[in-house]
């Protein structure tokens, strides 16, 4: 390794998956650098879950609290604000912590020269090992008008000194609802605008049509089955026009949030000059997180897989332990749960139906309706959701779940965690859960799915 710079360096280590590289191959001994354009942080703390995830607090508890949206809105984005920029300089707190351990960190765009070394501004490095952990961008559809008339996406809109009146949302995925969600309740008049004829419509169709019922009733306007035809600006303001179903419809609003999901951020790094394969933007890699150059490795979001940093750090962890030690660890990610953070929540982890029934996997899958459980009567608005539960039709051994209700983020784990021991619906439907509360429901379900195994 003596004729390399570094034993390994990381490009994009300011996120979640390239700083748990770096950190796993520097315990491990390694002379380890780490090139990051911007600020360190990464989407997460800078731009994604952490203020997200803030203002949709701020905004539940101004709305429920039947306050003025827009009054509070000054101190809700600065409360956000001081939220990223807390956890930003824990990162930065931390890297420097890892500066003093000897990690060397570079300022600036990487771009591969050869396999083995790459150009940050006027300097080249060379590393024996490299890890690509660029993260993700915004994607943009082609459009008519959108470019012309101006949009936002969900970094700017986080970031507005002032709400607009009104607000179309180009989309239907997690970030959609989420900022559509924080929208309404701020008192934005929100349209959300989806191609297909629900909302997550990788999802069950019964999921979409429950949210999308939720958003509504909090004065959302949903337009579900449309093709968006244009978008030009007028002196009202800004024109959507599309067809829902066949037929026609314009609305004018203040601002278009375009919320058509991210894509592997791989752009500007050369690749072909490492031998680095892609597969539309994202990095190819093995289960060893091994790309196509055997000595380089990748992480996070640039690899394509589910965008969620729970991931990130597994595939971190392996990326950092195999660019250093001879004994290669494999990624392990049967159980990954993740949730969206709507109201109410949705959770899934494991096999959805579709991914059980193109593995050729002989399950079943059981029901249970929130609404049918005595807890729910207590609540003076009764919680909506239900939890869809799928065990291997032989053995009942779980292989995953869809949760919809309040606090689904948290109740999803008792799922994940018998997943991981390799535990059956009958497992859960023995625990004797605290009656009454609505985690209940995971109970309740497995006991109705462990009777159809037992059949």
């Amino acid at each position: 390794m003596a004729e390399f710079d570094l034993d390994v360096l990381v490009i994009g280590g300011g996120g979640s998956g390239g700083f748990t590289a770096a950190t796993t191959a520097l315990k491990n001994g390694a002379r380890v650098g780490m090139v990051e354009a911007g600020r360190l942080g990464g989407l997460c703390i800078l731009a994604g879950c952490m203020p997200s995830k803030s203002l949709l607090h701020s905004a539940e508890e101004t709305f429920k609290a039947g306050l003025s949206g827009r009054q509070a809105y000054q101190e809700i984005i600065a409360r956000k604000r001081g939220v990223v920029d807390g956890l930003a300089g824990n990162r930065v707190q931390a890297v420097a912590a890892k500066q003093k351990q000897g990690l060397v960190i570079y300022e600036g765009l990487a771009s591969f020269v050869d396999p083995h070394t790459v150009r940050v501004g006027e300097k080249t490095i060379s590393a024996d090992k490299l890890v690509i952990a660029t993260g993700s961008r915004e994607l943009l559809a082609p459009v008519p008008g959108l470019e012309e008339t101006g949009y936002v996406f969900s970094d700017g809109l986080m970031e507005m000194d002032e709400l607009p009146a009104s607000m179309a949302i180009l989309g239907g995925g997690t970030i959609a609802l989420e900022m559509a969600q924080y929208l309404t309740r701020m008192g934005v008049a929100t349209h959300v605008i989806q191609r297909s004829d629900h909302l997550l419509s990788k999802e069950d169709p019964r999921i979409g049509k429950l949210l999308e019922a939720a958003l509504a009733e909090e004065g959302a306007q949903v337009h579900t089955g449309t093709d968006l035809k244009r978008v030009s600006q007028t002196p009202q303001g800004k024109l959507v026009e599309f067809e829902q179903q066949g037929k026609p419809s314009r609305i004018t609003v203040d601002e278009i949030l375009v919320a058509f999901g991210r894509g592997p951020n791989s752009r500007g790094l050369n690749l072909e000059a490492a031998g680095v394969e892609t597969r539309k933007g994202a990095v190819t890699v093995d289960r060893r997180m091994r790309t196509s150059a055997p000595h380089i490795f990748a992480a996070g979001d640039v690899t394509g897989h589910k965008m969620v940093v729970n991931l990130a750090v597994l595939q971190g962890e392996v990326a950092g332990h195999n660019a250093t030690r001879p004994d290669p660890r494999e990624i392990d990610d049967r159980v990954l749960p993740w949730a969206i953070f709507s109201e109410p929540e949705v959770a899934r982890v494991g096999l959805g139906k579709a991914e059980c029934q193109a593995a050729g996997l002989d399950f079943l899958e059981a029901d249970y309706d929130l609404e049918s459980m005595g807890v729910a009567r207590t609540y003076p608005r009764p919680p909506k959701g239900f939890m869809t539960m799928r065990a291997e039709k032989a053995s009942g051994r779980i292989l995953g779940a869809d949760l919809v209700a309040p606090q689904a983020s948290l109740m999803i784990h008792e799922v994940a965690v018998a997943m991981r021991l390799g535990g059956s619906a009958q497992d859960i439907a023995d625990l004797p859960y605290i009656h009454p509360c609505l985690a209940e429901l995971v109970n309740l379900c497995a006991y109705r799915l462990a009777r159809m195994v037992a059949k």
